[in-house]
């Protein structure tokens, strides 16, 4: 119970961290098929199975995270295509938009097949972190974006991983394991930029 508890906590850290970044409007073309957020029962079903109520919790708090991190890659990578200074950014742009767009449609089809709606809407905190992106340029655009690219993956790639750590077999799981992966490389792309 200890574990689920702390997996729950992760998972609720993760949607946090994804809302420690600022957001932005999200083009149509991105949230179609999306619907608004669903809240999170915390409490035990009436049986009293608090597993199962935990585990949808976990489950739907994972949900939201992912694609709130995935609508922001994709919209802060979208600046950085236009305000980033160095070619080798605005190459790593172009796999973060094309990488989160391809991962934002597999947890939409595993969340679908889960029965967990998907967010349309990026959080307050993501869309002020957007905004922020927006009011720089130039070598201040680089450092803020690749900074925000270098805490938001390492925040996301541990949560992913305490998720995992408790999540029942099923779509959800399979798509967070192959997340993982996938937020590695990202992170040691970074590690290329000059």
């Amino acid at each position: 119970m200890n574990k689920l508890f702390l997996t729950v906590a992760a998972v609720g850290a993760l949607s946090l961290s994804a809302c420690k970044q600022d957001g932005t409007s999200v083009s149509n073309n991105q949230t179609q098929g999306m619907t608004d957020e669903a809240s999170i029962d915390n409490s035990a079903n009436v049986d009293g199975n608090m597993g199962a109520a935990a585990n949808v919790s976990a489950d739907q708090a994972f949900v939201q995270a992912a694609a709130a991190a995935d609508m922001y890659e994709i919209e802060s990578s979208r600046l950085a295509l236009d305000k980033a200074t160095l070619p080798s950014i605005k190459t790593y742009a172009q796999m973060m938009i094309d990488e989160h767009t391809k991962a934002s449609a597999e947890l939409k089809a595993a969340a679908g097949q889960a029965g967990i709606p998907v967010s349309a809407t990026l959080p307050p905190e993501l869309q002020t972190k957007i905004e922020a992106l927006r009011s720089k340029s130039g070598a201040e655009f680089d450092q803020l974006y690749l900074g925000d690219q270098r805490v938001g993956h390492q925040d996301t790639l541990a949560k992913v991983n305490a998720y995992l750590a408790a999540a029942p077999a099923g779509p959800l799981k399979d798509h967070a394991a192959k997340v993982t992966g996938v937020v590695q490389k990202h992170l040691n792309s970074l590690e290329k930029i000059k």
